[in-house]
């Protein structure tokens, strides 16, 4: 049953990989590759193995709560956590390894026990609710928002809740910032109906530039209050937060060319998904910063000219 599990992920992966085309795989196998080093180095001592070990902890929750074929394992599956286990121990097998070699042998304990214990997690909140007060305040333009946050929503607000109240523990809002980040990832995954792309009536750079525009106004209405308590209790520090805002908006506008570089009417693009973790993980280690600037104009080119295809007209 595993061996069959695995089978269809590395064929699904094969496939994902043959869409990118040559150039694009000894791109990323190099970017990967550097990537691997970066990790490498930073792993052989403290602090830094603590956080290389809890940034992959956060991104397998992450992972493991937006994952969509739970529902379709635990039916089919009588053991669905086992399955679960053996992809995320492959998944951190690497690092666990980087981390021993090391002899960084508590964080690389933490990373097995964290590993089993995100697989018991089962998390799926009750949506009382479809259209929130939250959701109302959101543009219609900003469709992504609005259903990300109809999927989110009862974690997203005890979160900021949370990162506000302890704002006067100095790591509080920049954690809470840096999960706030993460979290649009999964909004941008899915291409929509062309026809709400025809909806907007606009060419591809004035339909860009309003993706780009709301995705800023309302990443900065949940983290702007963030960063004002931040300042307020540490004057000294404020420059921690505005980089990382600064980030996670280069990320975010970077996810949105590479939605629409891929983009095809209803459904989801694997390149798009792949560009989209990689994109994430290069932001959050500095030296990367620059590839993901210029991958993100590159993007916008190629972004215009796929959507020139379903808004010429509007040219």
């Amino acid at each position: 049953m595993i061996a069959g599990f695995l089978n269809i992920r590395i064929k699904q992966f094969i496939r994902a990989m043959s869409g990118l085309g040559l150039f694009r795989v000894v791109f990323l196998s190099g970017l990967l590759g550097f990537g691997a080093f970066v990790i490498f180095m930073l792993s052989s001592g403290e602090p830094n193995s603590y956080y290389v070990t809890g940034g992959l902890v956060l991104m397998l929750i992450i992972l493991h709560l937006n994952r969509r074929d739970k529902a379709f394992l635990k039916t089919h599956f009588n053991a669905y956590r086992l399955l679960f286990l053996v992809e995320y121990a492959l998944i951190t097998f690497p690092i666990a390894l980087v981390l021993s070699i090391h002899s960084q042998w508590i964080p690389s304990l933490l990373l097995v026990a964290a590993t089993g214990i995100v697989t018991q997690l089962d998390y799926k909140p009750k949506q009382r609710s479809t259209n929130s007060l939250v959701q109302r305040l959101i543009p219609s333009a900003g469709f992504e928002w609005k259903a990300g946050i109809r999927r989110s929503l009862f974690y997203i607000v005890p979160i900021w809740f949370i990162g506000l109240g302890t704002s006067f523990f100095i790591g509080s809002v920049p954690l809470v910032i840096f999960i706030l980040g993460i979290i649009p990832i999964g909004f941008y995954e899915n291409g929509e109906p062309v026809q709400m792309i025809l909806s907007y009536e606009k060419n591809s750079h004035q339909f860009l530039w309003l993706k780009i525009k709301l995705q800023l106004i309302l990443y900065s209405a949940i983290t702007l209050p963030l960063i004002g308590a931040f300042i307020l209790f540490h004057t000294e520090l404020w420059y921690i937060t505005f980089i990382e805002y600064l980030v996670f908006i280069t990320l975010h506008i970077f996810l949105i060319l590479t939605k629409y570089t891929f983009y095809q009417p209803n459904s989801k693009s694997p390149a798009a998904s792949i560009f989209a973790s990689i994109g994430a993980i290069a932001s959050i280690i500095a030296i990367f910063l620059p590839i993901v600037w210029l991958l993100s104009i590159r993007f916008y080119v190629k972004s215009v000219k796929n959507l020139n295809f379903y808004l010429d007209d509007y040219n």
